[in-house]
């Protein structure tokens, strides 16, 4: 099921607006917690209160600071290597999928060559191909499917000495057919 998109905006109405808080702020810190015990990892959360003069610290000051000096501890690299921004992401993204659209392509290509070739092959004739890429691609094929075609070839010469019985699917059922009406 998909969901809808919402979109979050400021709740105006200040009454309406504190349960809200309260209500999400308790799912934050459950998710928090479900993350610190469930994944070993350590978490704070440092919640600051527009009316209030001192933060919720989750779970205790203590701890929430021992975490954040160890993170002030860390190396830069150590603390950057796997954080990434807004434009970091999307270049990421768009090598990636710039990656697959090539790999696409190529395959798009080898089919349109291999469809070329069934075409010319069909047609026994010589193709009218005036593209100079595509006489290249279309060799290219060619040297790649040549080593298949020979050994297809040196198999069926091999295997004339035994003799190979062909039957048509159609011939079978109209022998065996014939077969039944006999008995």
């Amino acid at each position: 099921m998909v969901h809808a998109k919402v979109r979050y905006e400021l709740i105006i109405d200040k009454i309406a607006r504190r349960p809200t808080f309260k209500k999400r702020k308790s799912s934050l810190l459950k998710k928090l917690h479900e993350l610190k015990t469930l994944c070993n990892v350590d978490a704070c959360a440092i919640i600051y209160e527009q009316d209030e003069t001192q933060p919720d610290v989750w779970p205790s000051p203590l701890e929430a600071f021992s975490s954040i000096q160890r993170f002030n501890n860390m190396t830069h690299t150590s603390k950057t290597s796997h954080m990434i921004n807004g434009e970091g992401f999307f270049r990421q993204n768009l090598s990636r999928l710039t990656a697959n659209l090539d790999k696409e392509k190529h395959k798009v290509q080898l089919m349109e060559m291999e469809l070329l070739l069934a075409n010319c092959l069909d047609k026994n004739d010589v193709c009218d191909v005036s593209d100079p890429n595509d006489l290249q691609a279309l060799l290219r094929l060619l040297e790649r499917k040549l080593p298949m075609v020979s050994g297809k070839i040196a198999a069926i010469e091999s295997s004339e000495s035994t003799p190979i019985k062909i039957t048509n699917e159609n011939t079978n059922k109209s022998q065996s057919h014939k077969e039944k009406q006999a008995l």
